[in-house]
């Protein structure tokens, strides 16, 4: 109790003194050149360029600032001390002016205001006061000397200052959680592949701050196509800080659906606690649609060669079954010319004049006289008749004859009058 007391004694003092010290001179922005680093009480360099702080709840320290006018005129610098924190890019800074501190800003007490001489500097001391109901962990804040200067007639404060990083021991548990979602952006050239990637936010969940790094593998079903990218670092996080990065994996092939597992490894920035370990998983969709469009292709040229090779042996059997079907033509007619040579070739035997027989010998009478008279017929038996030189020809043979003649030729007509009816006609496919 007696400790609170003096607490807010001590509060109301320096809140008297910030509003009975005047408010420093503006100066030109370009006119003032300074520097802040933490020294000793001496006055020498610590080699540090922020100050670390391990503490017990309830317990308070001394520190040193050293502020050097680097310009050719005395400035009265204001000192302040506020609530750091760090950005998405890992520089530290500290709450701007009119943002009130709650956490570690608050546990720092330091002068208001420093006058320092051109090219001289001045030590100021500060405490640092650690509440007795402080939660075990890291607690950021910063102190900074400034300067205020008009622009454009309104009042701005540039600040230079350091970090005070102040640990409070205890149970210090460092914890890192993270979530992801992915997206997949195919290549327009089918035989390239594409890229995926993963937007992934990283929390410090913990109470001590974190150096971590992320490691992400992707895969395709069934384990294809595993691709894994180097480990990524990631600004510095305080407890309650929050990442949003971004990896990308190249050359990854599209499978329909692919999965990536993003391992969160963090350790502790002040180096007295364990590493802990997150892993987030997200799948998402990878549709190969060019390798589509040229399989379907594909497979489109394959059907169209199958097709082409059906029609082109439907038509090789058909022009096979029309050959045989005109074999089968050329047969018959080749039988019916046949038929009608041995009709015809019988017809000109029959009628054709039997020969002479040898046995009976033919005499011819000629009559050589240069002026023969006319003489009358002469009557049989008179030696004066025309020799015959064949049998006479019966008329039963005759007209046998002139039947098959006239037969072949009708049978041969009827046949060359078919064959041009089945030539005219178009042959019939057969269907498949």
């Amino acid at each position: 109790m007696r400790a609170l007391l003096g607490r807010l004694l001590l509060a109301v003092v320096m809140a008297a003194s910030a509003v009975l010290t005047p408010v420093p001179p503006a100066h030109a922005a370009g006119s003032v050149s300074w520097s802040v680093e933490p020294v000793t009480a001496a006055g020498d360099a610590t080699g540090h360029s922020w100050v670390e702080l391990t503490m017990d709840p309830g317990t308070r320290q001394e520190q040193y600032l050293r502020v050097t006018n680097r310009g050719a005129e005395a400035v009265v610098f204001s000192l302040s001390a506020a609530d750091g924190y760090f950005t998405e890019t890992g520089r530290f800074t500290m709450l701007p002016v009119g943002r009130s501190s709650v956490d570690a800003g608050t546990w720092i007490t330091l002068p208001a205001s420093v006058s320092v001489d051109p090219g001289a500097s001045v030590v100021v001391p500060f405490t640092v006061d650690v509440p007795a109901n402080a939660t075990p962990g890291d607690h950021l804040a910063g102190v900074a000397a400034g300067v205020f200067s008009e622009q454009d007639t309104v009042g701005v404060e540039s600040r230079i200052g350091f970090r005070v990083l102040t640990r409070v021991t205890g149970d210090l548990a460092p914890a890192v959680s993270a979530t992801a979602t992915a997206d997949y952006h195919p290549s327009w050239n089918p035989f390239l592949p594409g890229r995926l990637e993963v937007h992934l936010s990283t929390r410090n969940t913990g109470n001590t701050r974190l150096a971590a790094q992320n490691e992400t593998a992707v895969t395709g079903p069934l384990g294809l196509a595993a691709r894994t990218t180097r480990p990524a670092s990631l600004p510095e996080l305080a407890p309650g800080d929050e990442r949003s990065s971004t990896i990308t994996v190249d050359d990854v092939w599209p499978l329909f659906a692919m999965t990536a597992v993003v391992t969160t490894t963090a350790s502790d920035a002040g180096g007295n606690s364990d590493g802990v370990t997150a892993t987030t998983r997200v799948t998402v969709p990878a549709m190969p649609w060019s390798q589509l469009l040229v399989a379907g292709f594909a497979v489109a040229l394959v059907a169209l060669a199958l097709w082409d090779r059906r029609r082109r042996r439907r038509h090789w059997a058909a022009m096979v079954e029309q050959a045989r079907e005109q074999g089968r033509r050329d047969a018959a007619t080749g039988v019916w010319t046949l038929g009608i040579a041995v009709l015809l070739a019988f017809g000109a035997f029959a009628v054709a004049p039997s020969p002479a027989h040898a046995s009976e010998p033919v005499g011819v009478t000629v009559d050589i006289s240069p002026h023969p008279e006319p003489t009358t017929p002469a009557s049989p038996g008179t030696g004066q008749a025309l020799a015959q030189t064949g049998a006479p020809v019966s008329a039963l043979l005759a007209v046998g004859g002139v039947v098959v003649v006239g037969g072949g030729a009708t049978a041969w007509t009827i046949s060359r009058r078919r064959e041009a009816r089945r030539a005219s006609s178009p042959p019939t496919e057969p269907s498949s």
